[in-house]
């Protein structure tokens, strides 16, 4: 009977190891006595495939020494023409939550950031990758943890940008299943915020 307890005990106790949340995988994790940096790894939020034109926006959650942020990254590449977009110290990044309320993150780039036009010739494509890192001040992040992100806009300086986030995602790019829509409520827990 003894044989039998420790056998259960054991069972259990790997289930548990095994079910453990795998959400906080992370790409830089330094913690020392006097700063952390926190960096997840990148996870795809918004995919677009038409025609001879493919697009795709990724997200990493970052914190820097108590400061939150994200840091994103949108490519395109297509056959055709594809217009420039510039961010600069006013550009915003605007997350409309499921209960109405907006979260707003300001950029952290000082300068004039444009996504510059390169050229495949292997595929021959048009390519245009834009990187920028997004702070959240203090207090407007709280909805986050509980609430699904329905829209994001990036108020950029050649125009806005929209992204309608999907409950589900299936991309054909990176071969993976996701629900962006709770990128938030899944991810923050990772930082301690």
């Amino acid at each position: 009977m003894n044989t039998f307890f420790k056998l259960a005990a054991f069972l259990l106790l790997s289930n548990l190891s095994f079910s453990q949340d795998k959400t906080c995988d992370f790409e830089i994790d330094i913690i020392t006595d006097s700063s952390s940096t926190r960096v997840l790894k990148d996870k795809i939020i918004d995919e677009s495939v038409f025609g001879y034109t493919t697009s795709f926006l990724t997200f990493k959650l970052f914190e820097v020494d108590g400061f939150l942020g994200v840091n994103f990254q949108y490519l395109q590449k297509s056959k055709d023409f594809l217009s420039p977009i510039c961010i600069d110290k006013n550009t915003k990044m605007v997350l409309e939550l499921s209960n109405g309320k907006q979260v707003k993150l300001v950029n952290s780039n000082e300068i004039v950031v444009c996504n510059d036009l390169q050229y495949d010739a292997v595929n021959k494509n048009n390519v245009r990758v834009l990187n920028g890192f997004f702070y959240f001040s203090p207090e407007n992040f709280q909805d986050l943890k509980t609430e699904k992100v329905y829209l994001i806009k990036i108020t950029a300086n050649t125009g806005d940008v929209n992204f309608v986030i999907k409950p589900e995602l299936n991309s054909e790019i990176y071969k993976t299943k996701s629900t962006p829509d709770t990128y938030f409520i899944d991810h923050l827990k990772c930082l301690w915020i």
